[in-house]
């Protein structure tokens, strides 16, 4: 066996254990404290929100030639859902959004470029909005100013832009291995996210809240 299979093999094998792994972490609740410290780790509280946000950085890198057009609709997908969250506005089931932004960005690994653009950072940006409502729920159990509110929405958005560019480096790390992994990653995200669906459906129907 080269060195370059030795090596192919031990990124494959990071990557699927690295999914695999968070099956029983899939967004378990967030911090009830409001703070910039607490926006800043939310991203890092739910393996499914981590998994998403590097990997949309990491598709962008793969597939666009202007990388940051998928953050950037990420980003402002989440701080609308955020604003969403805030006002009250009801968006039911949000946590399947969640799990399907993961299987959706698994098969965008896998299908590359095969769809317009402008449809796919739609999409993205649609992830980015489940995910800031995810967050907004946060601020509910509390009456909250808006200075604390907003040092809170930006450690989440610093956060995400820090992960969002992780993903892109490894596009730049991985090289010509690139497109191999981003299908071990894109087949994995896909049964990570109906893991994650079969198992708030089970919830659901055990009279568990969503």
């Amino acid at each position: 066996m080269t060195i370059r299979m030795k090596k192919l093999l031990l990124a494959t094998s990071l990557v699927t254990g690295m999914l695999f792994s968070g099956l029983a972490f899939s967004h378990p609740g967030h911090d009830a404290s409001v703070s910039f410290m607490s926006g800043f780790t939310h991203p890092f509280s739910g393996f499914d929100h981590f998994l998403v946000i590097v990997l949309v950085g990491f598709w962008s890198a793969f597939t666009l030639k202007k990388i940051w057009f998928g953050p950037f609709a990420f980003i402002l997908g989440m701080f609308l859902g955020a604003l969403a969250g805030l006002s009250g506005l009801p968006l039911n089931f949000f946590e399947f959004g969640i799990a399907a932004s993961v299987i959706a960005i698994g098969i965008l690994l896998l299908v590359k470029n095969k769809y317009p653009t402008n449809a796919i950072l739609s999409l993205i940006g649609a992830f980015g909005v489940f995910h800031g409502f995810a967050h907004a729920q946060v601020f509910s159990s509390a009456s909250l100013g808006i200075s604390l509110i907003s040092k809170d929405m930006a450690g989440l958005l610093l956060a995400t832009a820090i992960l969002h560019l992780s993903g892109t480096l490894l596009v730049k790390l991985l090289k010509d291995k690139t497109t191999i992994i981003a299908r071990i990653t894109g087949f994995a995200s896909v049964i990570y996210g109906w893991v994650l669906i079969s198992q708030l459906s089970f919830a659901l129907l055990g009279g568990a809240s969503v």
